[in-house]
């Protein structure tokens, strides 16, 4: 997680799995400008070109925007969205006022478009 959100404070939670398999559950916020669009920016303009053209399905009523990413690869230091269940899962509450998913998902897209990214081809 670090890899992918930078220098985070990590609470780590146990839980166990249908199976009774262990599982942590690592949770991090991130309220920084900086390592907000620096992890967007470790996207690359193709995953934030993705998430533009998903974002219907990513975004809920309540202004929270969802990403998955892959977790080997995040391990290696390469931020790539991921589709499946062995992901790291992350929810970006959008501050949009009033709280409308239509208006955060302008606040989403003019972010994703803004001049401190690098621009989607």
């Amino acid at each position: 997680m670090t890899n992918a959100l930078g220098d985070v404070e990590l609470k780590v939670t146990s839980t166990e799995g249908y199976h009774g398999n262990p599982i942590l559950l690592l949770d991090a916020t991130v309220t920084d400008v900086d390592d907000i669009v620096e992890f967007f920016s470790k996207l690359g303009p193709d995953g934030r070109e993705i998430i533009l053209e998903t974002l219907g399905s990513r975004l809920d009523d309540s202004c929270n925007l969802f990403v998955r990413l892959n977790k080997q690869a995040a391990f290696k230091e390469d931020v790539q969205l991921e589709s499946g269940d062995d992901v790291i899962s992350i929810r970006i509450h959008v501050n949009a006022f009033p709280a409308r998913g239509d208006i955060a998902r302008e606040i989403v897209k003019q972010f994703l478009n803004c001049s401190l990214l690098t621009p989607i081809q």
